[in-house]
């Protein structure tokens, strides 16, 4: 048995028993729970609030509502997936509460706007979360369901009570907006090392 699979099997024992102690609303378990899903959770977190104030709000309303509804949860060794989908919809519900989605765009003849991959060379991860972070509010819910979370145009339309032609012009408009910030940085960039 290699190392791997045994630390696999400590694993799936150890969240198990999380999740029953969860189930009979033991605190330790729901503080373990918490933790445990904090690190990875709160980047889809941040990626729909812009900022870490709203990102807590989000990850501690989807704890609440995962602590309430633990005792649905019976598929074993899907914790993961079944905590991730809770997070993001009260991601996207933290959004609708905040009204950005009151102005009706009506686009459908947004073109689709490529990004060239060289322009990634240039920019992290977490600056791009930074960007993105940065672009109006319902933009970049819509752009952020449709390409971090595979939602669909009409499901982002159905969940957030636009039409599938404002969500496509707000996928259309994010990528406008990430090109010419992008296009920005590459040119400084070469300046900035070249005086350097």
């Amino acid at each position: 048995m290699t190392e791997l699979t045994v630390k696999k099997r400590f694993l799936d024992t150890a969240i198990d028993t999380i999740i029953t102690g969860c189930k009979n609303n033991e605190l330790q378990s729901q503080k373990k729970l918490y933790q445990l899903f904090y690190p990875e959770m709160i980047k889809i977190c941040c990626r729909y609030a812009g900022d870490m104030d709203g990102a807590g709000i989000i990850y501690n309303n989807a704890m609440l509502r995962i602590f309430k509804n633990i005792s649905h949860y019976s598929e074993q060794g899907k914790i993961s997936s079944w905590i991730k989908t809770i997070v993001i919809n009260c991601s996207i519900d933290f959004c609708k509460k905040k009204d950005v989605f009151k102005y009706v765009v009506e686009d459908s003849h947004a073109g689709d706007i490529s990004l060239q991959p060289a322009v990634f060379d240039h920019v992290s991860g977490k600056e791009i979360q930074k960007i993105i972070a940065q672009l109006p509010k319902a933009t970049s819910t819509v752009f952020n369901m449709f390409i971090y979370d595979g939602y669909t145009h009409r499901q982002i339309a159905e969940i957030l009570c636009i039409s599938e032609g404002t969500s496509k012009w707000h996928v259309s408009e994010a990528k406008r907006l990430l090109k010419s910030t992008f296009e920005t940085i590459v040119e400084i960039q070469p300046k900035t090392n070249a005086a350097g």
